[in-house]
């Protein structure tokens, strides 16, 4: 009896292997041949599963995203309180482990993709943290009304700004300008003055 191939699992493994592949190479510098060299498979089998390169680059960017996704809410789920959570989630955005850069440089790696390549650009996942803005948002106007962050700024500015400066933060601890401690440090004083 032949054996029964779950087509989900298969597309995840070549997705991981594109991430795995590019966080080594760069994402410019991976195709189909390194997928399937990382995944131990022939490219035509890589192929089957992703027809085409613009395919197989929205799927590994979903894969990369549900990491990072996954990452954070496990994070999020140990602290306790909103302002808390708030932090944990604008820190878990610093490249400050080995796991956390190469997710962070694979991700920059696509929004840089993404100026230029309009079906990536397309997708929701490439344009940055749309999705933690809303959660972050609450976060902000929870901790607000029980009194742990600054009462009457705008919880959407509020959000934005801590993801803004997040995101330059990274850029910086990426480039060398700063330590990820630096950069911790940074956000301790934006909290420590109430946001």
């Amino acid at each position: 009896m032949p054996k029964r191939v779950d087509h989900d699992v298969r597309r995840g493994e070549f997705a991981d292997a594109l991430v795995r592949s590019a966080r080594v190479r760069g994402l410019h510098a991976t195709g189909f041949r390194e997928v399937a060299a990382e995944a131990g498979v022939s490219v035509n089998l890589v192929q089957y599963y992703f027809p085409t390169k613009e395919k197989l680059l929205i799927g590994g960017l979903i894969h990369l995203r549900a990491l990072i996704t996954e990452r954070l809410h496990r994070k999020l789920a140990a602290a306790a309180g909103p302002a808390a959570k708030a932090r944990v989630m604008i820190e878990e955005l610093l490249p400050g482990d080995e796991v956390s850069t190469d997710l962070y440089r694979v991700h920059a790696a696509y929004a840089a993709l993404a100026l230029t390549d309009e079906a990536l650009a397309a997708q929701p996942q490439a344009t940055g943290p749309g999705e933690l803005h809303p959660e972050l948002i609450e976060l902000v106007r929870a901790a607000q009304r029980e009194g742990t962050m600054k009462p009457g700024r705008d919880p959407a500015t509020v959000a934005t700004n801590l993801l803004a400066l997040t995101t330059g933060l990274s850029a910086y601890v990426l480039a060398g300008f700063h330590t990820v401690e630096a950069a911790k440090r940074i956000l301790d004083d934006h909290f420590d003055h109430g946001v």
